[in-house]
């Protein structure tokens, strides 16, 4: 179907805001997936691409997707996982399974159509994932059978808003009471010390748009920052990915200003050049980064 070019930017503009204020569900029309395809498939496949990079010195062979949309995941994990030879993307939108079966392929994808709950006698995958649908669903029953599926991770990503990181954090409190260990971005499984302030654990990733996204979103910058906020969690206590960088960097003259999530909780650092190494290193890197 063709639409008109206001037609497409009211809806992408409706998606933008349902998927700020979380409010489900994010796709009610044919005209929302296109608005979909045109706008929240890249930036949704930039934001995975950034948090299987966490994992990706591990062999992934299969993934389980719980709301897949159009598999916006099989793009980012194919890119990330050489040895992926398997996906089980889960959608209840059979439009939406109808077009991910055109863009993946049938050999090493399989697309279940139905709803999330429905997981009971499904195999275990090596890494499970909930790519901006968790905040959709929200129920712990599917929760705990998403993590019984997980054979090494359990992986949940959300919108970088407040409400995001919330919901975040209900799936890491929740698979944490399960034996679940907290392999990113925390260096810790403990409670989290952003949880009850008004600060909000989130990070972003910068990604050219097309002439139609830019269309679309009537933009006038050829890229966009997507924020999201995110947790990966291990079946195998595995070494820890250390500190956290929660800011960029405050780079002034003869000093730099860190902002980190440390196994002890937030701390905030100044390096100078005396520190050598560590000052070279904090004026590298970015908001999201690994720092020791």
């Amino acid at each position: 179907m063709n639409y008109s070019k206001e037609e497409i930017r009211k809806a992408a503009r409706a998606l933008s805001e349902r998927y700020r204020q979380g409010t489900p569900p994010f796709l009610r029309s044919p005209i929302d997936r296109h608005a979909y395809l045109l706008t929240r498939f890249p930036a949704t496949a930039a934001a995975l691409k950034r948090v299987f990079q966490e994992i990706r010195t591990f062999p992934i062979q299969s993934m389980l997707d719980i709301g897949a949309g159009p598999g916006t995941s099989w793009e980012a994990a194919s890119e990330t996982w050489s040895s992926l030879k398997r996906a089980t993307l889960v959608e209840r939108d059979a439009d939406f399974v109808e077009i991910g079966r055109s863009m993946t392929p049938a050999d090493s994808v399989a697309w279940v159509c139905r709803e999330a709950s429905a997981l009971k006698g499904m195999e275990r995958h090596d890494l499970v994932l909930f790519s901006y649908s968790w905040g959709e669903i929200g129920d712990l029953a599917v929760l705990e059978q998403a993590w019984q599926l997980a054979g090494q991770f359990l992986v949940v990503v959300e919108p970088g808003t407040p409400l995001g990181f919330t919901r975040m954090l209900k799936a890491r409190d929740f698979c944490t009471q399960q034996g679940g260990i907290v392999y990113a971005p925390c260096p810790h499984s403990h409670a989290c010390p952003w949880e009850k302030s008004s600060d909000w654990c989130h990070f972003g990733v910068r990604l050219q748009r097309s002439f139609e996204h830019r269309h679309a979103k009537e933009a006038a910058l050829g890229y966009e920052d997507e924020k999201f906020s995110y947790v990966i969690l291990s079946k195998q206590e595995k070494p820890s990915p250390g500190s956290r960088l929660l800011r960029d960097p405050i780079r002034r003259k003869g000093h730099t200003l860190l902002t980190l999530c440390t196994e002890q909780g937030i701390e905030k650092i100044t390096l100078t050049k005396s520190h050598k190494e560590q000052y070279k290193k904090a004026n590298k890197m970015n908001w999201g980064d690994r720092f020791l």
